[in-house]
């Protein structure tokens, strides 16, 4: 009858051993998915601090956008009043003026050019900033769950001893 009851210490004594190594197994599985999800939220930092570069060079180039525009109309206005001057020396302003005024226009096309360009990043940056924010959430999923092997497996030890 003792031989029976060592047989059934040593048989949950070898389920504890492969359960605890099951666990363990699934401890570093664990441990390696988290390292990979670090490196990722690194990734995301990085890529979160461009688009706040980003978008201050945006922010800079829209300043910069309303600064031609109104240059350009008050260019304008100088063209439409100037032909109230007279005819000599409106002329000599008006080429001056024109001049000034067709290199804002060139001005103003490439930066409204360059906000498009500059507004379809920021809207791929907002795209990666709302992944980044799913995937923060998936990896506190994950370390919820890496904790609650670990609690299991500290359970199990403890029962082991």
């Amino acid at each position: 009858m003792e031989n029976s009851g060592n047989i059934h210490i040593t048989d949950e004594f070898k389920k504890l051993l492969a359960l605890n190594s099951s666990l363990q197994q699934r401890l570093d599985d664990y441990s390696k998915i988290i390292k990979a999800r670090d490196n990722e939220i690194e990734m995301l930092r990085a890529m979160l601090t461009e688009a706040g570069a980003y978008r201050s060079n945006l922010d800079s180039d829209v300043d910069e956008l309303k600064e031609l525009q109104q240059n350009i109309n008050q260019l304008q206005q100088q063209v439409a009043g100037s032909s109230y001057i007279g005819t000599a020396k409106a002329s000599v302003s008006d080429s001056n003026t024109e001049q000034q005024f067709e290199n804002l226009k060139l001005q103003f096309t490439y930066l409204q050019t360059r906000h498009t360009d500059l507004e379809a990043q920021l809207i791929e940056l907002n795209n990666r900033n709302l992944l980044l924010q799913q995937q923060t959430s998936t990896i506190a999923e994950l370390e919820s769950l890496l904790q609650n092997a670990e609690e299991e497996i500290n359970k199990w030890k403890r029962i082991a001893t």
